[in-house]
């Protein structure tokens, strides 16, 4: 399921906005962060657009066999939790633990332009801090989906944020560092790691 953020979040969730101006040089960009009990949400500084990339996901034994150190996976255990706790609280059926398939864990590296930053809200699940919804046009230009957590925040060559299993303040404190960093240096996109909890179909021969 995808939702508009545009559209106010029902119920509890929306409590108070907060409006925050960030000075680039002589940029100034506003980001208006929703924040509640639960959720962050964000609104794009203004920049044209200027190229939209594609990501493509990768599950965890190919990220295993990367030389470079070890895979920036989560839990599968607490990535599970998180995903029941969005689910109950948006009023959604939990998989019963006896019926549930067996998972991977996926990796995907997407780039985010500016001016869709806007485009995901970020909920805290207790065990991780997941994405719970994502604009269509944001799914289709870079492959992120909601239940996805985000792993590390990157913009250029010289900003790397590793947010795997932190807060949801810590991480959106970082994804907001990352705009700022792209407005201030004239970068037109920033980058987001994320794991995914990926079902494994049976074979024809199970």
């Amino acid at each position: 399921h995808h939702w508009d953020t545009e559209h106010p979040r029902p119920r509890r969730h929306l409590l108070c906005t907060l409006h925050l101006r960030m000075v680039a040089r002589t940029l100034f960009w506003t980001a208006s962060l929703l924040v509640t009990t639960s959720s962050w949400s964000f609104l794009s500084p203004r920049r044209p657009r200027q190229q939209t990339c594609h990501s493509q996901l990768s599950l965890s034994a190919a990220a295993q066999e990367a030389p470079s150190g070890p895979p920036n996976l989560v839990s599968q255990e607490a990535f599970i939790k998180a995903i029941d706790v969005l689910k109950v609280d948006m009023g959604m059926e939990v998989i019963p633990d006896d019926q549930r398939p067996m998972y991977a864990l996926g990796k995907l590296e997407a780039q985010l332009p500016l001016e869709q930053v806007s485009g995901i809200r970020l909920a805290d699940c207790q065990t991780l801090c997941l994405i719970s919804q994502v604009r269509n046009d944001v799914v289709e230009s870079t492959g992120l989906q909601s239940l996805d957590t985000i792993v590390a925040i990157r913009a250029g060559d010289s900003l790397d944020f590793v947010t795997n299993g932190m807060e949801i303040a810590k991480v959106a404190e970082a994804y907001t560092a990352a705009i700022n960093f792209a407005v201030e240096n004239g970068l037109s996109e920033i980058q987001l790691e994320v794991n995914r909890l990926v079902p494994m179909m049976p074979s024809a021969d199970d």
